[in-house]
């Protein structure tokens, strides 16, 4: 199966968090800059709104640099998820260490339309995150229906295997 891309909605949150994350950033550099200025530092505290205005640079490239590297991908033996904006983060997950699914919007997704999709399994968690919420559901209850059938296959192997032992 291939990788599927996001729906353009996710540029748009993606884009949104960026700028609620540039913000509160420039609110604590502003805070830091108010109580510094009068201080005797050995450089100049005004330097310090270059580092204001790359958060905000990077805020607004990221989003759209963060859109066209996710992709996530379902096959019959895993999960696969990548992303990432400087670095790239992948996720491969076997189908049948799933443990728990969960659906999952914040605020900001809602706003858009969105969902998240959190995959646990015996070795921590994966999140699919911007996704449609049709979508978001559907792939929650396919993956439901895969976790119940392993637990069922499960439990009939063990079965066979105690018939054996007697």
């Amino acid at each position: 199966m291939e990788y599927q891309k996001l729906s353009k909605k996710a540029r748009g949150c993606m884009l949104v968090n960026e700028c609620i994350l540039a913000f509160v950033c420039t609110v604590i550099i502003g805070v830091i800059w108010h109580f510094l200025q009068d201080a005797q530092i050995p450089f100049n505290i005004n330097f310090i709104w270059i580092l204001a205005v790359a958060i905000w640079v990077l805020s607004l490239a990221a989003p759209f640099y963060r859109y066209e590297r996710y992709r996530y991908r379902f096959s019959e033996e895993d999960i696969d998820v990548r992303e990432g904006f400087l670095f790239l983060h992948r996720d491969i997950v076997p189908i049948e260490r799933l443990h728990k699914v969960a659906l999952e919007s914040g605020p900001v997704d809602r706003i858009f339309g969105l969902s998240k999709v959190i995959v646990t399994t015996a070795g921590g968690d994966v999140t699919i995150r911007f996704l449609e919420e049709e979508a978001a559901r559907k792939i929650v209850d396919r993956l439901k229906v895969r976790i119940n059938q392993y637990a069922v296959d499960r439990r009939e192997n063990e079965g066979e295997a105690g018939n054996y032992q007697a």
